[in-house]
């Protein structure tokens, strides 16, 4: 690790970025029109299709109406993955939801079965409804939120940045913000874990993570200046030296947020708990530490040397011209 010469890799980082967001824009372009979305979208994501099922609590109760859909439902020759229930002491409504490409058809006769059933019953005003539920990904106050906080976030990173450890670090640290999220997000695309309101959160952690690496990274080089000898180094050198001893701290920060997310996550819905989102948090956290010691720890400090280089150049060059 000491011989690594992270600054002088940047063409390589730059190569595999742009290549896994190449590929992952590809698979989610194949899959928005082949597979139901550019995201492998969750539940409370997904669009869905509905059978609602409205019955007087005085003339059945829950339990004979599940019996009278579910043989509804297996004549029809279709299931549902998941069902909820609310009313009051006269009425109730049962909602059964079932998976976008379940055909209308199937649905349609199912739900007039269970109305021909409630009216051979003597029941009028019992009936089930066929519907379709689109769900509108932009118009999620969670997603909205999330990106008016983290935009001011990274804002007030960048302002901060550019005051204490001066603009080549301050344009680093932006630069790779967006980096981590759009790699967050493409592996995302490429590993088809489903995308719900938990993965708004880990997408929002990365940023966060990433914000707070680069400040170890920064706040290292500027204390490392102080030391005799250091300043004298080349650019490079420097920030290689900062990145591998800041790589243990990054790592262990990444990890730990990723591992306290997912705990959060499995406690907040520990009722309704399945291995499927157990998964879905473990392959998002682990997603999350993995882009995160990546963009802080070896594509920062690449990119940081090169915008030194490039301004220190830059001052040679004005040099020059005023000695002429």
């Amino acid at each position: 690790m000491n011989k690594l010469r992270i600054s002088a890799r940047l063409h390589l980082f730059v190569i595999i970025s742009c290549a896994l967001v190449a590929i992952g824009l590809a698979v989610g372009l194949i899959c928005h029109f082949v597979a139901g979305g550019y995201f492998n979208y969750g539940n409370d994501y997904k669009s869905y299709k509905t059978v609602t099922v409205s019955y007087v609590v005085t003339e059945y109760d829950r339990e004979e109406v599940h019996k009278i859909s579910s043989e509804a439902f297996d004549a029809a020759g279709v299931n549902y993955y998941g069902f909820t229930a609310n009313g009051s002491r006269l009425g109730e409504d049962v909602v059964y939801k079932f998976s976008k490409s379940v055909s209308d058809e199937s649905l349609q006769t199912a739900a007039a079965a269970i109305t021909d059933k409630f009216i051979a019953g003597g029941s009028l005003n019992s009936r089930a409804d066929f519907h379709t539920e689109q769900t509108v990904l932009g118009g999620g106050k969670a997603l909205i939120f999330a990106s008016i906080a983290l935009s001011a976030a990274v804002l007030f990173q960048f302002l901060y940045f550019l005051v204490r450890y001066k603009l080549s670090a301050a344009l680093a640290a932006f630069t790779v913000d967006l980096h981590n999220l759009a790699l967050f997000l493409t592996l995302c695309t490429l590993t088809r874990v489903p995308v719900g309101s938990s993965v708004i959160a880990f997408a929002a952690l990365t940023v966060l993570v990433t914000m707070a690496g680069c400040a170890f990274l920064f706040d290292k080089i500027r204390k490392k200046n102080k030391e005799e000898g250091f300043a004298a180094l080349p650019i490079k050198e420097q920030a290689d030296i900062c990145a591998r001893e800041t790589l243990v701290t990054s790592s262990v920060l990444s990890a730990a947020v990723a591992v306290c997310a997912v705990l959060v996550f499995v406690l907040l819905s520990i009722s309704a708990l399945s291995v499927v989102s157990v998964l879905s948090y473990a392959v998002g956290a682990v997603l999350m530490s993995a882009v995160c010691v990546y963009g802080v720890s070896f594509f920062t400090p690449a990119l940081y040397a090169r915008f030194r280089e490039i301004k220190v150049a830059s001052k040679q060059k004005s040099a020059r011209n005023a000695d002429k």
